[in-house]
């Protein structure tokens, strides 16, 4: 990938995260204005509606860093680690508050639907480079993972 490209992939990337990051700033804004008992009921909503914040954040500054650094593949993985953990935790919120105030089966399909839209994509992926396989299973796997352990088992009040 040349130079061109580089700057390309780490503006969409930082676009991508900067969307996301007003998506958790306005849930956040809406809930605390309008009905602040939400962020009460759950431990882990406001963790993790806090947490993916600041990680999102973190993974703007690292993607931006894409373009010009001596190793892009360091910050090429901190980035989306940071996005993937951000990215889970703002899914499990929104799934958990789906279940907690529409209705469990809506949380559950929420939270199935993201986890087979991300399959899928991966799929996708591998077809197009069958190097990309061993990489797309490590983060299917945590990315399902996170939304079992910090969306999916909350919803079901497993914990």
């Amino acid at each position: 990938m040349n130079k061109k490209e580089k700057i390309i992939k780490s503006n969409q990337r930082i676009a991508i995260n900067r969307s996301l990051l007003a998506i958790c700033f306005t849930i956040f804004a809406l809930i605390i204005s309008l009905n602040p008992s939400l962020l009460r009921g759950s431990f882990l909503v406001p963790l993790q509606l806090t947490l993916a914040i600041p990680l999102l954040l973190s993974s703007i500054f690292a993607r931006s860093k894409l373009a010009y650094t001596k190793r892009p593949k360091m910050w090429e993985e901190y980035g989306f680690f940071t996005f993937l953990v951000g990215y889970s935790f703002l899914i499990n919120v929104l799934g958990i508050l789906l279940a907690g105030s529409i209705g469990l089966i809506f949380g559950l399909i929420f939270f199935s639907f993201n986890i087979i839209i991300s399959l899928s994509y991966s799929i996708f992926e591998v077809i197009e480079n069958k190097s990309k396989w061993p990489s797309r299973i490590r983060k299917d796997l945590l990315f399902i993972l996170l939304l079992l352990l910090g969306g999916i088992l909350p919803a079901l009040r497993f914990y």
